[in-house]
């Protein structure tokens, strides 16, 4: 199973409707390398659209503000693939973040649009280091404030909540009990999901051992995450 992970895109809201708070837009973009030298092509969103998209017997997949758990701003009401791309259409909520988001959008402060997501199958290219991403577990789509969102960070919905390595540990802890026991609504297990994956995603950022030439700091830095490393093993 792949990472959890996250790609940003220059796409812009194409339509709003402010009287029903409907909006639409492109996720995702078809056959354009990015900066890691990835292409999504079409069709990669095909069978998760099927399995979870807003038609299908168990829809799971999110529209948030800025990949934030905490901030989910609208239910989706259609997703498909076109020629150009992953397209939506999202109702917002009568909540303050989704009023938030229709004014945003209507002051033009959503610029760009975002996918977190898992990558099920790739052709790579290891000789020019890119690689045809051709099937996808999507998550969540989001929409981006002006300053978008860091791809190399996809914590941007926890790293406010956990600084040391007890609160990753903790925050764990805390997220694998209430998705095995919780008495929770479909939505929120949702919820708690993706934040898990988000967390496990960043702790696979650190590198496996520390380097020679780190200082002190960086080894201990280092060796607190291998613990991390080891409790996101053990929960998949």
């Amino acid at each position: 199973m792949g990472l959890y992970r996250i790609k940003n895109y220059n796409l812009k809201i194409d339509d709003i409707s402010e009287s029903d708070r409907i909006i639409s837009g492109y996720f995702s973009a078809f056959n354009n390398e990015d900066s890691d030298g990835d292409t999504i092509v079409k069709g990669a969103f095909r069978k998760t659209i099927s399995e979870r998209g807003p038609d299908s017997d168990h829809p799971r997949i999110k529209h948030l503000l800025d990949h934030d758990t905490r901030k989910s701003i609208g239910k989706l009401q259609e997703l498909k693939e076109d020629s150009k791309g992953l397209r939506y259409v999202s109702k917002l909520g009568r909540h303050t973040a989704g009023k938030d988001a229709l004014f945003m959008a209507l002051d033009g402060l959503i610029t760009e649009h975002s996918i977190g997501f898992e990558t099920l199958k790739e052709e790579r290219n290891n000789s020019e280091r890119t690689s045809m991403i051709k099937e996808i577990r999507l998550w969540e789509g989001s929409s981006l404030q002006t300053w978008g969102a860091n791809p190399d960070t996809p914590l941007t919905g926890v790293k406010g909540l956990v600084k040391t390595k007890e609160d990753y540990i903790e925050r764990i802890d805390k997220l694998t009990k209430a998705i095995r026991t919780g008495k929770y609504t479909d939505e929120t297990f949702d919820y708690l999901e993706i934040e898990l994956k988000q967390i496990q995603a960043f702790i696979a950022t650190f590198e496996e051992t520390p380097k020679p030439e780190q200082s002190t700091e960086a080894v201990h830095k280092n060796a607190d995450f291998e613990a991390l490393k080891y409790l996101q093993q053990s929960l998949n």
